[in-house]
């Protein structure tokens, strides 16, 4: 709104043009593009990478590693749609879904390696039984 001139003081005008132009200039109307192309969903690709690199440890390479990239690998390594997500510069946007169907992945996983782990230490933690009552005799 503009409030710069003395007689328009009093009353509130809008100008289009302005409000059009810092709608455009914060990214509000591209989010609403994206919105409507039906990518309501957004995450920045760090964000992403931390959250989601245990989907596909193996793909992810040593060293420092662009975001994007690293998304892009983690995601080929997926059965995911690729017609569920969008990359774009700096966020990548998905589809209505998508990240519960990513979340379960996750959840998957990690139950999985929990259950490895919880195996190893229950099987370690045995082997020291039976020595300790080998040891006795």
């Amino acid at each position: 709104m503009s409030h710069n001139n003395k007689k328009q003081r009093k009353t509130c005008v809008v100008d289009a043009q302005l409000v059009l132009h810092q709608l455009r200039c914060n990214g509000v109307l591209e989010g609403i593009r994206i919105c409507r192309k039906g990518f309501p969903n957004r995450m920045i690709y760090s964000e992403f990478k931390q959250r989601y690199s245990i989907l596909a440890p193996n793909v992810i390479p040593d060293g420092f590693v662009d975001g994007k990239h690293v998304t892009e690998k983690i995601l080929g390594a997926t059965a995911l749609d690729p017609t569920a997500y969008q990359c774009g510069n700096t966020k990548i946007f998905f589809k209505a879904g998508t990240l519960a169907v990513l979340e379960d992945m996750r959840d998957e996983k990690l139950n999985s390696l929990i259950s490895l782990f919880q195996a190893q230490i229950r099987g370690y933690l045995m082997r020291r039984q039976y020595k300790k009552l080998q040891d006795q005799r």
